[in-house]
């Protein structure tokens, strides 16, 4: 009973509804962060990416190790993507879904990757899941991502 008492409150405490007109704002601004990070991976921006979360950041790429923490994300960003990097190539992302709730939002949605391997064009496609957190300053940032290619 006291497990459940606590479950509700938890619940309670996190899940702070949001105006309509504001939680349209919060999905937009998710959307530009989105957007944001699209043209610093064009860019092979790694500071860029690493500044898109927060300080306490977590990366979970598919296959990978999880990176804590900005410099870790960083890091592990030019890791990577070292040898996509050195080609042409297009990426995209389309939120399927966000959910506002308070201070934190969750979304997610597909991702498009064409490059060229071998001299032959491939398109990978994959899905992805991120949690954001609103910062004091009303601005969001990634808290928890990870993806996989499909």
């Amino acid at each position: 009973m006291k497990r459940l008492f606590l479950a509700i409150l938890f619940v309670i405490v996190l899940w702070q509804p949001s105006s309509e007109a504001g939680a349209k704002e919060d999905e937009a601004a998710i959307h530009a962060l989105n957007q944001q990070w699209i043209l610093f991976f064009k860019n092979r921006d790694t500071a860029g990416l690493a500044g898109l979360f927060t300080v306490d950041g977590v990366r979970m790429p598919d296959g990978g190790t999880t990176a804590v923490g900005r410099q870790a994300i960083e890091a592990q960003y030019r890791k990577d993507f070292v040898e996509l990097w050195k080609e042409k190539f297009e990426a995209s992302i389309i939120e399927d879904q966000i959910v506002i709730s308070g201070d934190y939002a969750f979304a997610r949605g597909t991702n498009t990757l064409i490059h060229e391997a071998n001299g032959k064009k491939v398109q990978e496609t994959g899905k992805w899941m991120a949690t954001f957190r609103k910062q004091g300053n009303g601005s969001w940032k990634y808290y928890w991502s990870t993806y996989n290619t499909n």
